[in-house]
Order: structure tokens, then C-alpha cells, then sequence
């Protein structure tokens, strides 16, 4: 792991035990494998963990341009299409506009070839 991403590694991340497979401006590549550790009472992926993997992927497309040194999230929108009950989940991430101190992307997750979830968010940029 290159100095880049290692700066990008969150340890919340890293408590979660994303892997950043891609991380180069503007898109992002991550994993993570199931585990019963988060989940929700239903067994199934927990809705926050997919939500925090909309934002990380942004979040690491976004510090993966050197001109980028900090960011915020200002708002996060997760569309849910199905469970995660095992599996390996990838999130491919890509920021669609970036301008001054704003940006916006969107992040596609999916688990063994089917989309679960759709998510987008909106930055402030330091």
C-alpha cells in the first residue's frame, strides 16, 4: 500500500475491515466480506455499514487527488435494493462533479454481480 492510500485508511475503516482495492482520482474501488459482526437482528448486512461504504468510496476518490487535503460530508443519500446475507460487497465509486470547494459523486455496491445499493453524497473540500 502506496503512502496515499494509506493516509486514506481511516482506522474506521480498518474497524470494519474495508480493503481499498483502487484509489485513484476520481474513482475508487473497495471491498469488504460479509461478517456476522455487522450485521443487523435480521442477519443481514447492516444498513449504516453500506451507508459508511457510499462515503468511503467518495471519500477515497476524493483525497486520492493531491489537490484535495481535507473533507466533509454535507449530505448522503443510500438507495437499498437488496440484503447482503454473505459474500464479499465492492464499491466502485467515481466523484461526477467537482467545483471549487464542492464536490458530488456517486458509489455502485454490489455482491457477487448484483447491485445492492446506490448511494451519492456532496463534499466540502479543504
Amino acid at each position: 500500500m502506496n503512502t496515499r492510500r494509506e493516509l486514506i485508511a481511516s482506522p474506521y475503516l480498518k474497524l470494519l475491515g474495508v480493503i481499498i482495492d483502487e484509489a485513484k482520482y476520481p474513482r475508487s474501488r473497495l471491498l469488504l466480506a460479509w461478517r456476522e459482526n455487522l450485521v443487523n437482528p435480521m442477519g443481514t448486512l447492516h444498513g449504516g455499514v453500506i451507508a459508511s461504504l457510499v462515503d468511503a468510496a467518495m471519500g477515497c476518490a476524493l483525497l486520492s487527488s493531491e489537490e484535495v487535503k481535507g473533507i466533509v460530508t454535507t449530505e448522503l443519500k443510500v438507495n437499498y435494493f437488496r440484503a447482503v446475507t454473505s459474500g464479499i460487497v465492492k464499491v466502485e465509486g467515481e466523484v461526477i462533479h467537482r467545483q471549487g470547494s464542492v464536490a458530488f459523486g456517486q458509489a455502485y455496491l454490489y455482491c457477487e454481480e448484483d447491485l445492492v445499493a446506490l448511494g451519492s453524497a456532496t463534499y466540502k473540500l479543504y
